[in-house]
């Protein structure tokens, strides 16, 4: 017998092609761009099978996945979502059997096709179930034909109001994937790309980054159904000071050529900065009139990518001591720092940040000689580095601020080591003008995740603690 499967994704060209694939395997395919649609289908088809998106703009699929499982008139219906997301940032929201309900579009479709059967075998629905859910369908439609009318439509706009809404956390949760800045910046962008199209449907979508290792800008573009005239790739560089740009394209044979950004009618653009210095210029273009209009969306959007491009702007902007060729820095060309804190945890270590703030450093660099300053600089680098092991990692912030990862014991252990580094920088002493620095670290376990930016901000947050103590530990080990 032929097997009913569901396919929810809000992308068409990802259902269309799964909708092929799916019914040349002898499915009965059915479709929805939305998990909603999709949520109500089931009740009118009594499918075998389900398999949906995870970041929507709409209801995202976990939450689809939680109200299936939640409703035990169709709760055993298996559910595979397949998403851009990794299985690791799966678990956040699929606690219970995550390979067998999970799969990365990265794998090979016949992945899922395999998945999909396993799905069904393992899972099989007998026709009393199915019917019993159809009944509940038309018994439904009898309840809803007697409801007032004019509550169903208020109902009805309250849904929409809700469903149109970003989902802050899914959004949060998909670029948590992009956080690993080792990876190349076109990998990066790319990635981006693919969460925010499915949410903001744009026909052009633009990113200007600073390149710090060509110390240089870069403009990544992302172009669907239309093609970019040779005047207007020309006209972006000089707009933003690049020397060349990046192109994703996503067009049909006959797309329209685009000459200049005055073609668009609707457009978001957003401008990060950290420090009076640019991190990034993020803009959307779209033909539609008034396509973007909900305000909250957007600054959902802008606050989501700004700590986005400031975790960017602090892992890439490493620091380099004169007179060495020794380079400490948060990528993978230094002795693999991603496996060290996979080793540190295995020794049932604690990783911490550590942040280090000279917090008099504008007054030194207003009455000192750049010279000078250098030299307090690398005094400074120079006590840090003896405090730390071969296996700890640091890299400069910005003029006045250094992290470190640490590894240790316990926090005693951790507080001693502070203090020894804290007097040591507080001797340090130059033509009179001593360095006054003050410390604080975070305990990067958090949520039972190694997560060094959330660490970052609750170090930064104890900044205020830390000026009457002058070393302070945040613990939010959980």
């Amino acid at each position: 017998m032929i097997k009913k499967v569901i396919i929810i994704d809000d992308s068409s060209t990802q259902l269309n092609l799964l909708k092929t694939i799916l019914a040349k395997n002898n499915w009965e395919v059915y479709s929805a761009q939305n998990a909603r649609i999709g949520y109500e289908m089931i009740f009118d088809i009594a499918p075998d099978l389900i398999i949906t998106d995870a970041i929507m703009p709409l209801i995202g699929g976990f939450k689809l996945v939680k109200s299936i499982k939640e409703n035990p008139a169709i709760s055993k219906i298996p559910v595979i979502v397949y998403s851009i997301l990794d299985v690791k940032h799966a678990r956040y929201y699929l606690q219970d059997d995550i390979n067998e309900y999970f799969l990365t579009k990265s794998d090979n479709i016949n992945s899922l096709l395999e998945l999909a059967q396993k799905a069904i075998i393992d899972h099989p629905l007998t026709e009393e179930y199915k019917n019993q859910i159809l009944e509940q369908s038309s018994s439904q439609t009898q309840t809803d034909e007697t409801e007032d009318i004019e509550t169903s439509n208020e109902e009805e706009e309250i849904i929409q109001e809700e469903i149109q809404k970003i989902n802050e956390d899914e959004l949060k949760l998909a670029f948590k994937k992009l956080y690993d800045f080792t990876l190349d910046d076109e990998e990066i962008a790319k990635n981006f790309f693919n969460i925010l199209y499915p949410l903001l449907k744009y026909d052009l979508g633009l990113v200007s980054v600073h390149s710090f290792e060509k110390k240089e800008e870069k403009v990544y573009l992302d172009i669907r159904d239309i093609i970019l005239s040779p005047i207007f790739q020309n006209s972006i560089l000089h707009k933003y000071k690049a020397k060349n740009n990046t192109l994703f394209k996503t067009y049909a044979p006959h797309s329209k050529t685009v000459v200049n950004l005055e073609e668009f009618n609707s457009k978001i653009e957003l401008n990060f900065q950290h420090l009076n210095k640019k991190m990034a210029e993020v803009c959307f273009f779209s033909f539609e009139e008034e396509k973007w209009q909900d305000e909250e969306n957007i600054l959902i959007l802008k606050d989501v990518l700004e700590k986005f491009f400031i975790a960017r702007y602090v892992n890439k902007f490493s620091y380099t001591k004169k007179g060495s060729q020794k380079k400490y820095s948060l990528n993978k060309t230094e002795l693999n720092f991603f496996n060290k804190i996979e080793n540190a945890l295995l020794e049932n270590n604690h990783i911490f940040l550590v942040i280090v703030d000279v917090v008099n450093f504008q007054q030194l660099k207003d009455e000192l000689s750049t010279e000078n300053l250098d030299i307090i600089n690398s005094k400074i680098s120079e006590k840090i580095i003896s405090t730390i092991n071969k296996n700890e990692q640091i890299h400069k912030n910005y003029e006045d601020e250094y992290a470190i990862i640490m590894f240790t014991k316990d926090e005693k252990e951790l507080k001693s080591r502070l203090k020894s580094l804290y007097a040591l920088l507080n001797k340090i002493n130059y033509n009179e003008y001593s360095v006054e620095a003050i410390i604080t670290a975070a305990d990067c376990m958090i949520d039972g995740s190694y997560n060094i930016h959330e660490a970052q901000k609750i170090a930064q947050k104890a900044y205020n603690e830390a000026l009457n103590e002058k070393v302070v530990i945040k613990n939010d080990r959980q």
